[in-house]
């Protein structure tokens, strides 16, 4: 039902840039726990990150990234019938962020919604404006996020360093910032979405979460390699069915857009799929694990051009993940 136009993707990264090893030397990991401040580098490939300012709120980042796309689509901000924001961190409780993004980015017309579904949000964000093109109810949607891990990897480091045992470093080293937007429009006959698949498995909900204890102190944990291996199962499950479904053979595909999390799984990622990493663009050497942003991220790093074919393997704590297949 939709199309997402080449120009219509904006992005926006902080200045700061945070190394792996400046977090390890920050928990002390060589001293407290003989393990090497390359050990992130080493196992995710991860070697820095991006630093939102202390006083930033998510939906500034997915301002700027809004902002962006409206430029180069050359869209009058009005013309917008939806803007859904789909970030984990959120300005507040109520009401929805998307609110603050209407008003900022002069979207006077829109409907506004927020979507929450960990690193997932904006596949689901893309489905959603997707049902909301093929309605009728918007012609133009802004899907739109902004994440700012940084807040919590700061709470990660009190964390081990108030509880310097290996059993928790290890449990917590894996929640080691950004916006990005994309414009949905509806689609010619020969481009647009052709599929999208999701499937979710609660029983795995334990091994990534973030919430608030007793106390209401935040606290969370990311069991990253069982948190990778169920994902892959998960998606092999899948794949031949996308496929078929979209009538494409790996060699078909133009662009394979991942959620990113470090080399590995990238790397089954793509073997699974079948695909050639020179068409699986890698930012989390540079960026880590931008979470819901990282799709749009890592689209306008392919640069992809019109007609292209795109295969997006989404995935989010839960576990939940999903297979897009479009046509640019």
């Amino acid at each position: 039902a939709w199309i997402m136009p080449k120009q219509s993707i904006g992005t926006y990264l902080p200045e700061q840039v945070v190394t792996s090893k400046e977090l390890l030397d920050e928990v002390h990991s060589e001293r407290d726990f003989g393990i090497a401040n390359t050990y992130i580098d080493d196992l995710t490939g991860i070697h820095e990150r991006r630093f939102a300012a202390p006083d930033a709120k998510p939906s500034d980042l997915a301002i700027h990234a809004g902002r962006t796309a409206l430029e180069k689509t050359g869209l009058d901000p009005k013309d917008i019938g939806m803007v859904l924001f789909c970030g984990i961190d959120r300005d507040w409780i109520e009401p929805a962020t998307s609110h603050r993004i209407q008003r900022e980015l002069g979207c006077v017309n829109a409907t506004c919604l927020d979507i929450s579904n960990a690193c997932h949000g904006f596949s689901n964000g893309m489905s959603v404006g997707d049902a909301m093109i093929a309605t009728g109810a918007a012609e133009n949607v802004l899907v739109v996020t902004g994440e700012i891990p940084s807040h919590l990897i700061q709470d990660v480091i009190k964390d081990i360093r108030g509880n310097p045992s290996l059993e928790n470093f290890h449990s917590k080293v894996g929640g080691f910032t950004t916006g990005g937007a994309v414009i949905l429009q509806r689609a010619s006959q020969h481009s647009g979405i052709k599929t999208y698949r999701f499937t979710s498995r609660g029983r795995y909900t334990e091994l990534c979460f973030v919430k608030f204890d007793s106390e209401g102190k935040r606290c969370g944990q990311m069991i990253m390699d069982k948190i990778s291996a169920v994902m892959i199962r998960m998606h092999q499950s899948l794949i031949a069915e996308t496929y078929k479904a979209l009538n494409w053979k790996p060699d078909d595909v133009d662009h394979l857009i991942c959620h990113q999390v470090g080399s590995k799984p990238h790397h089954r990622m793509a073997k699974l799929a079948g695909i050639a990493l020179e068409k699986a663009p890698t930012i989390f050497q540079r960026y880590g694990n931008l979470t819901s942003a990282t799709i749009p991220v890592t689209l306008d790093t392919a640069k992809p051009d019109a007609g292209d074919r795109i295969l997006i393997p989404g995935a989010g704590s839960g576990l939940s993940i999903s297979q897009i297949g479009l046509v640019l």
